[in-house]
């Protein structure tokens, strides 16, 4: 057992940091004492209190950006790369995929922003106590850094979903402190540009004896910096061309400091990335910063149960995968080239683990049948996704941790720094980063792309990435940002609501119509500057913050 699962279960309910946390997010009522409270002034005195209290902001970061229903599943199914599926009790996310009420705060991201300040929160006591701890030099400065790029990644999550923020840089030590304004955009930004340089001075290189690989290190800074500049540079403005050239130079310059590193390269084999295929894949060469987990409680990754097969057998020697909320739509993996070897991860094939039926995905009728045709429909309800194996864990013991797949997932990979490269030279200079792009190109068994104009790049390169992240909560902040998600989203949307009209049914069951999830049109088409509210119960607990205004459709 690595280190990381051994100290995430030792300190997963610290009562001191997780009290903290509690009280930040708005979760409770601020008129009421709590029950306990165990001060981290009093707490926090020696190195392993303070070690205690960073993993459990890895811990706390974890249940933020890999929180696969309310984040990881609604970024998804708002483009066309992601279809919202059977299950019944999933309203939000037909409305995510559909674009509908957008402007009720019922449908905004309802746990992102408290989970975001839980991070926050937890961040804030690291770097306040960690100063009064007598310990060595280097390792102080190592904690910091991982709890500013912690705190700096959160802030990312905040500005590109809300916009303006509070920006407390100090804990919550009580009940005091709680009630802080919005700050602008630009705040926050400058926050997370600050918080990220300060951190790649204080953190070692990947692979440094002593520091573990999973650890945010100086490269996940320069990683995390060089898309940062690039979303900040291209989302600013409505002509991709005519984005802010200091930021894209800055861009730039980060992602390439990380590609001169030569810490990282592309594996060789794409399939060698994913747990998938390979029992060795986490924290491989191409891991700049990936998410945690282990095949047991506590440590157990949602998103191979919440985008399995759709029931409670799931698949066969595999754990989890029984919940099929979301899934890659057929018409997406046809995008793909034939030879590209990056289809490999979407399933079209997989045997029921309860019936050891085996079942193919029919394009046509986007159904999977078995082989005498026979339509599937898990505990009666229509199921038209593929499966994404990124999620899966086929090396757990599918019985005793059934609901605990341990797939890590990835946050930063090296083929987008290389992209983010590819893009920013780019827009800076006509034809300039087709090296880079090449190379993510080439490396999924396609042909080399030759010189083209600049726009042309541009679009290659959102179409690479699209290809190259499906499920990794990328399409939906590069389409918003390069202008397309809207245009996208729709046209995905209305054919499908076009096959529901239809009112085919696979079986006399009411709810095996097929395309269930699409009964309505997209008319609302997000603009770049699309903001989703903050959820009531956040402006509920904090007079001073103010609402978003109602976005406008284009």
């Amino acid at each position: 057992m690595n280190s990381i699962v051994s100290q995430i279960k030792k300190y997963a309910t610290f009562g001191a940091v997780a009290l903290a946390a509690a009280m930040y997010t708005g979760c409770t009522d601020l008129d009421e004492n709590p029950y306990t409270f165990i001060s981290p002034d009093a707490f926090y005195n020696s190195s392993s209190d303070i070690n205690a209290a960073l993993n459990n902001t890895y811990r706390a970061f974890r249940n933020m950006a890999g929180n696969a229903r309310n984040v990881v599943a609604r970024l998804e199914v708002a483009t066309d790369l992601g279809e919202p599926n059977y299950r019944k009790e999933q309203p939000l996310l037909d409305n995510t995929n559909a674009w509908n009420d957008v402007n009720n705060v019922s449908y905004t991201f309802s746990n992102l922003w408290s989970n975001a300040y839980a991070v926050i929160n937890d961040a804030n006591i690291v770097l306040e106590r960690v100063e009064d701890i007598d310990m060595d030099d280097t390792e102080k400065l190592r904690v910091k850094g991982q709890a500013l790029f912690l705190r700096a990644y959160s802030f990312y999550y905040l500005v590109r979903i809300y916009g303006g923020c509070p920006i407390p840089v100090s804990y919550t030590s009580g009940l005091g402190g709680l009630k802080v304004p919005r700050e602008s955009a630009d705040k926050v930004w400058e926050r997370i540009f600050t918080d990220l340089k300060d951190a790649s001075g204080m953190l070692p290189e990947r692979g440094t004896s002593g520091y573990d690989v999973w650890r945010a290190s100086q490269g996940s800074c320069y990683a995390l910096l060089g898309e940062a500049y690039l979303y900040k540079a291209t989302i600013s403005s409505e002509d991709n061309f005519g984005a802010n050239k200091t930021e894209l130079e800055e861009s730039k310059k980060y992602s390439g400091l990380v590609i001169s590193s030569q810490k990282y390269d592309l594996v060789k084999n794409y399939n060698d990335i994913w747990y998938w295929f390979n029992q060795n894949a986490k924290n491989n060469q191409e891991s700049v910063f990936e998410l945690q987990y282990f095949a047991g409680n506590g440590g157990g990754n949602d998103m191979g149960v919440d985008f399995g097969t759709g029931n409670s057998s799931g698949l066969k020697n595999v754990a989890g995968t029984y919940n099929c909320r979301m899934g890659i739509p057929g018409e997406f993996y046809e995008s793909y080239e034939a030879k590209d070897v990056r289809k490999n991860i979407i399933l079209t094939e997989f045997t029921d683990s309860k019936t050891s039926v085996t079942y193919n995905y029919d394009f046509e009728t986007q159904n999977w049948v078995d082989a005498d045709g026979n339509i599937y429909l898990p505990e009666g309800y229509a199921f038209h996704t593929l499966l994404n194996a990124k999620f899966f864990d086929p090396w757990a013991d599918a019985v005793m941790w059934n609901t605990d797949p341990g797939t890590n997932y990835p946050m930063l990979r090296y083929s987008e720094v290389l992209l983010n490269y590819a893009e920013a030279a780019n827009l800076l200079k006509a034809g300039d980063g087709l090296t880079e792009l090449n190379l993510v190109h080439m490396r999924a068994g396609l042909d080399e792309l030759p010189e083209m104009s600049q726009q042309e790049m541009d679009e290659a390169i959102l179409q690479e990435r699209l290809w190259e992240f499906p499920g990794e909560s990328k399409a939906y902040f590069d389409q918003l940002r390069k202008g397309v998600l809207g245009k996208r989203a729709q046209a995905f949307v209305n054919k499908n609501h076009a096959i529901y009209l239809k009112n085919e049914m696979l079986s006399s069951n009411t709810n095996s119509r097929r395309k269930n999830r699409f009964s309505t049109e997209m008319t609302f088409l997000p603009k770049k500057s699309f903001l989703w509210k903050i959820p009531q119960s956040d402006i509920d607990s904090n007079p001073l913050l103010e609402q978003n205004p109602d976005n406008v459709s284009q």
